[in-house]
């Protein structure tokens, strides 16, 4: 990687806080909002597992600014420990963007936040956070969000006694137009824009006749995953609150939380790994048929510590490293490009084909963990090209690094942490 890539990433990273940052006072609850929206035009909330990458970016460029972003989002955190992928702050009672709000929120309460969840990140945020700001001090004050966030996830998404998360809607996944969920959506051929968009709003309609409760949602089974890229991130979310807890001296508690670290770990390598073929896929309905698409959630699990040796050496040398599938000029493409489902620039349906940033972060931090510094040194010197190059866009086109979708896109400068972590 070169300098002036290194400082044009730092650049766009500093700008975000002329383009996205939205502050305020939000009067249902009475709260001093400040955070980064994903795009000042196309995303103007607050999102979950965006947010949690912000905040990364932030601690290099402005550390009061990542401490706000947290900060806002567990704000808007349910006394039982809930938090929302979308936080409405500020929110007006009109708009289309408030309609599609409500079609995802519980019926008969005011449009705070949405009841779906999202990839759960924010114990990860805390943890690279505090490192990046060399700060032992700044964990503890977020633990009993962190705790009751946790609890939640495990009462209220994780049925069954492998301890894995059930996600209810595609919009769960963070990677929500992923032909992955294109059979639990009952979509047969190919995928159209129109038909996936009217699929996931009579989803929204049947989860919210079930007042978006988990037991009634979870029984009802509409939509019902057990989905690789969710599991392995809730993996390394339990790993990384061991570490936290372990180091503020609460060893019960870190002792819980690798306990459940290593279940989830063990079920997503027994159910989720089809070792014929050597990687992970996501298991639709409660009869836990394996998706077929193979696609970058396939290789998240590299993210979690207590991953076997050989399972992450397989998904390496296997999938990662291969051409014709993901280690294409500008990798890692949400779907592989042997796929027939890959569509580099994703003109119609994101999340089947193009490179994204937060993905590439991800694994990165898992090749990083399991020693394979040298692959991960390459993948963040190309994101880092991209990223230089094409500015901060939603996504890019994996076979020649064009940018494409929303603009002045916030988490694609987590390039920045790759540059200098």
């Amino acid at each position: 990687m070169r300098q002036g890539e290194i400082d044009a990433v730092r650049s766009y990273a500093q700008g975000l806080l002329r383009t996205n940052l939205k502050r305020g006072h939000d009067l249902s609850i009475g709260y001093r909002y400040s955070y980064l929206c994903p795009s000042p035009n196309e995303y103007p909330w607050q999102w979950f597992w965006d947010s949690c990458f912000h905040a990364v970016i932030m601690a290099h460029v402005d550390p009061e600014q990542a401490a706000a972003e947290l900060k806002t989002l567990v704000a808007g955190q349910d006394a039982n420990g809930f938090i929302g992928h979308i936080t409405f702050w500020g929110n007006r009672l009109w708009g289309l963007t408030n309609l599609a709000g409500y079609a995802q929120s519980r019926p008969g309460e005011r449009l705070r936040h949405s009841a779906l969840i999202q990839p759960p990140v924010l114990a990860q945020a805390v943890e690279r956070v505090a490192e990046v700001l060399g700060d032992p001090a700044f964990a503890p004050p977020f633990m009993d969000a962190l705790d009751r966030y946790h609890e939640w996830l495990a009462e209220n998404r994780a049925p069954d006694g492998d301890g894995l998360l059930v996600i209810v809607s595609p919009y769960e996944s963070g990677t929500d137009q992923s032909p992955t969920y294109d059979a639990p959506l009952g979509v047969t051929g190919k995928a159209g824009r129109l038909g996936l968009g009217l699929r996931d709003r009579w989803l929204d309609m049947r989860n919210w006749l079930n007042s978006y409760g988990s037991t009634r949602m979870l029984r009802a089974a509409h939509f019902y995953v057990k989905d690789a890229l969710v599991n392995a991130l809730y993996a390394e979310s339990l790993e990384t609150m061991a570490r936290l807890h372990r180091a503020q001296m609460n060893p019960a508690s870190a002792k819980t939380y690798a306990q459940r670290a290593e279940l989830v770990t063990a079920s997503l390598v027994e159910k989720l790994l089809d070792r014929t073929r050597g990687a992970f896929y996501s298991l639709t309905g409660k009869e836990e048929l394996r998706s077929e698409p193979l696609t970058v959630g396939g290789l998240m699990p590299l993210v979690i510590g207590g991953l076997p040796r050989d399972v992450a050496g397989e998904l390496v040398d296997r999938h990662l490293r291969n051409r014709n599938q993901f280690w294409t000029r500008y990798p890692v493409p949400s779907v592989a490009a042997s796929e027939p489902s890959f569509d580099p620039r994703s003109a119609s349906l994101i999340w089947r084909g193009p490179t994204w940033v937060n993905t590439n972060w991800l694994l990165w931090r898992g090749l990083r963990r399991h020693g394979f510094d040298e692959l991960a040194a390459q993948l963040a010197a190309r994101t880092i090209t991209m990223v230089a190059e094409g500015g901060l866009r939603e996504f890019y086109n994996p076979l020649n690094g064009e940018g494409n979708g929303a603009r002045s896109f916030g988490w694609s400068a987590l390039a920045l942490d790759m540059a200098e972590g």
